[in-house]
């Protein structure tokens, strides 16, 4: 399986269990999220942007091939970074410093992480602490830890059902609800969505 991490510009926590985690992975960055490679202390394959956002120290300090995008462009560095990995054949997409910091551009994130899906990459988001998996119709089983924390959010709007959770919830329409929020594991669970889009969001 072709598995790719993508480093944007959000927020990450460069954690040892994260550098371990992004082993056999390919590493590609947009823009300013070429920091976290640095701070990783990992090599990239590609370092993709406009470079508006990265500081001259940081474009001296990381030694990475770089295709430079034009300033005056309708799609951000992540989303012209996503389509290069799709590009490359990427079936596996894990999609760091993409929760957190501004509020649009991770719903850009999100929207995008669920395009992913509909095109059978398997996609996830992290902040490093954090992670969110978009959910499309059918059955999802998760290998959690028992006493995980965990919401489901409808996106914008879904029919969905969880099990193996301390407040299990037969499949139920949802919509613009609170009711889903704050959930726990009691170990691996199976979320059902029989209509419309979900996100799993481990915290």
């Amino acid at each position: 399986m072709k598995r790719f991490a993508l480093l944007l510009g959000g927020p990450l926590l460069a954690t040892e269990a994260l550098k371990e985690r992004l082993e056999g992975y390919r590493l590609l960055a947009a823009d300013s999220g070429g920091r976290h490679a640095l701070a990783l202390g990992l090599t990239l394959e590609l370092w993709l942007g406009d470079f508006d956002s990265s500081p001259p120290w940081l474009q001296e300090a990381l030694s990475a091939p770089k295709e430079v995008l034009p300033r005056e462009k309708d799609l951000t560095d992540g989303e012209a970074l996503l389509r290069k990995a799709l590009e490359m054949g990427a079936e596996e997409v894990l999609l760091l410093g993409a929760l957190g910091g501004r509020l649009d551009h991770t719903l850009v994130h999100l929207e995008l992480a669920f395009l992913l899906a509909q095109k059978g990459v398997r996609v996830e988001l992290t902040d490093g602490l954090t992670r969110a998996f978009p959910l499309l119709p059918g059955l999802h089983a998760f290998l959690l830890k028992p006493q995980t924390p965990f919401s489901l959010l409808p996106f914008p709007e879904a029919t969905l059902g969880v099990e193996g959770a301390r407040w299990d919830l037969p499949p139920t329409a949802l919509k613009a609800t609170s009711r889903t929020l704050e959930n726990e594991a009691l170990g691996p669970i199976r979320v059902r969505v029989e209509a419309g889009r979900a996100l799993l969001y481990l915290f």
